[in-house]
């Protein structure tokens, strides 16, 4: 069965800094903006840190749920941050973080076969 792939959009900061420690990714220093990138199981998180922002939060958090059957989102992702540094917003990290997004996109055929899932176009072809 097709599931609709997820993308969830966090910008709690508290809720984002508990993951970034709880799965050994937290920052050293605040002082410049900062992006990283790490799994949950099998939900990549994209995550950045704006030491210039003048919102409240300075934290926002990207989990594509299942990334390595959700393509799409993976896509939406690699969008995004094309837009922003296309738009000059951020584009230091933004270009780092389409950099990680990419090599994760570029190993999806490795993360299904690691946790024994199959291209979705292979499923759809199993029923045509």
């Amino acid at each position: 069965m097709n599931v609709q792939p997820t993308v969830r959009i966090i910008n709690d900061d508290v809720t984002i800094i508990d993951s970034l420690v709880d799965n050994g990714e937290m920052f050293k220093a605040f002082d410049t903006n900062k992006t990283t990138t790490y799994l949950v199981g099998e939900d990549f998180h994209l995550v950045f840190y704006f030491a210039d922002s003048t919102l409240n939060n300075r934290f926002i958090m990207y989990i594509v749920e299942d990334f390595s059957v959700n393509e799409e989102c993976m896509g939406f992702l690699l969008n995004l941050l094309e837009e922003q540094i296309q738009q000059n917003h951020h584009t230091y990290i933004m270009k780092q973080a389409r950099s990680k997004v990419l090599d994760i996109l570029y190993m999806t055929d490795t993360f299904r076969a690691l946790f024994g899932k199959k291209n979705v176009r292979e499923e759809d072809e199993y029923y045509h």
